[in-house]
Formats: C-alpha cells, structure tokens, sequence
C-alpha cells in the first residue's frame, strides 16, 4: 500500500489527502503523504480505546500524529487530541458516519420483509456481528460466544464476516445452531434496514455500536472498552467481554431518557470541506 499509494499521490498531485477510521490502509495514506511532504487530513481523528493490543489503536494514533488536520467527531475526540499536544491542528466537525445514516434512511421506502432473501423473521429478534481478533482467534472464545448466542429465546441473526466464517470453518464450529442463524453479509443500506427492525444489537464492531445507538437500539458490545463512549450513556450500549448472561443483557428495555447528540447533526461534511478550503 506504501508503494502503491507514493507512486499514485506523485503522479497525481493531490492538494490534500484525506484519510478516513483505522484500518491499515488508513495508516499507509498518512505515512505516504507525511514522507512526500502533502498536506493530510484525518477523519474520525482523536479516538482512543487505550488497548493497544488492537491494531486499530495504533493506526489511530499513528495517524493523529502525522496528521496537519485533525477533523475530531466528538467533544471527547477533541479533549483527547488536546492531552496529545495536537489542539491546535484539531477541529470539531461531528461524525460522517451520521450523515450516511441519515442520507440512507430516506431512501428505505419499502416495508421491511425480511432480512435479505435468506431469512424472513418476524419483529422480534437481535442481530449480531462478531469479528474482531479477540473473540475470534481463540477456539474456547468463539464456543463461548456461539453457545451464548444460540441458547437465546428469540432467533439471533448473525451476518458472516469471512474473518468469522473462517474460524468457524477451521475450529469445526457450526454458526448456525441452536436458535442463531448464519446469513451472508449484507450492504450497508439492508444492514440499516435490519437495525431498524431488531429488538437489540450484539457486536464488537465500532461502527455498529454507533449504528445502534443512532437508531434508538439497545447494543451489548462483548469487548472490554469502547471508542464510542458516548453510546455508553445510561445504558443504550452495555460491554459484556465476559458474556454473563450475554441474552439477558441484550433483551433488556431501552432506555426511557431522551438521547444527547454527541456525534452532531449531520453536517459533518460540509463542515470538513469548509476546513480543508479554509486552509488553500
């Protein structure tokens, strides 16, 4: 990716390069348009779980401190980027992420019928995504979770992630038992839809505990911390690593106070590009 990403940003002399999240391609852009001297931009800049044993939490921080514009989601991504000594490069703009959502559910206009051509369930049921190295890597972890997931009352519907379905496949354990359902993964907007029409969410994805949280859903996250602390408040996401009682957790009732705004109102954007050509 280094190479690949040096070669296209000389041959095309971008005036900025704007790098999205935590993935390693996320990192590769930062260190190729640090080292060639190109203005870069972050987005979801200033997010910290404080485990660096996930790999995510590297690039983040890597990234941060290439950075020459730190494009912050939240308040507390700005109070972190100020503790690292990066406050004057740091603008809140609030969370791209809510202007997708909002931009897709204008567009689901037909009645929800089912969760893609699989399965059609009725009203009551939890969706559940699991990938993340630390609840997949190990075979007794992974029983641990599909054993907690297909014990539920409710039929469980979990999307595959090829990361999932490969240690399934080569830990011999079966994904779909028990009252949990195994389906394909699914498109971004199905995905929202999906939400939408579940009783809770059980995950360790970071974008899905946000997802849910925007969508009135009560989310159990089975890790030990989250980047998204804001979905911790009173108690639309709970973290469960250990998985006692992970159904019981998930079937709980949803909040009764009125939700904050935390990842701004969808304007996120506009208020990015307003900063990259401030600074032209």
């Amino acid at each position: 990716m280094l190479e690949g990403l040096e070669k296209y940003f000389i041959d095309s002399k971008p005036d900025w390069v704007l790098t999205y999240g935590d993935t390693n391609s996320t990192l590769a852009a930062a260190l190729a348009a640090s080292k060639l001297k190109i203005p870069m931009a972050h987005v979801e800049a200033g997010l910290r779980s404080f485990n660096k044993s996930m790999p995510e939490e590297i690039n983040r921080i890597i990234t941060d401190h290439c950075s020459d514009l730190l494009l912050a989601p939240t308040t507390t991504a700005m109070a972190q980027l100020s503790s690292e000594g990066l406050a004057e490069n740091s603008v809140l703009v609030g969370d791209v992420m809510v202007d997708s959502l909002l931009f897709v559910l204008k567009t689901l206009e037909s009645p929800f019928n089912g969760i893609g051509p699989e399965l059609k369930f009725p009203k009551d049921f939890i969706l559940a995504t699991i990938h993340r190295a630390e609840n997949t890597d190990s075979k007794e972890r992974l029983q641990s979770i599909v054993a907690a997931l297909s014990s539920s009352s409710i039929p469980v519907v979990i999307p595959a992630h090829p990361r999932l379905t490969n240690r399934c496949s080569s830990f011999g354990i079966e994904l779909t038992t028990g009252n949990l359902h195994s389906i394909n993964p699914l498109s971004y907007r199905n995905l929202i839809q999906t939400v939408q029409n579940a009783r809770s969410i059980i995950t360790d994805s970071g974008g899905l505990q946000k997802e849910a949280f925007l969508l009135d859903k009560p989310c159990t996250t089975i890790r030990g911390e989250t980047e998204w602390i804001e979905t911790l408040e009173d108690g639309w996401n709970i973290l469960l690593p250990d998985l006692d009682g992970l159904i019981d957790v998930a079937l709980r009732q949803a909040p009764s106070k009125e939700k904050s705004q935390p990842y701004g109102d969808g304007t996120a954007s506009e208020k990015i590009v307003n900063a990259l050509t401030s600074l032209n």
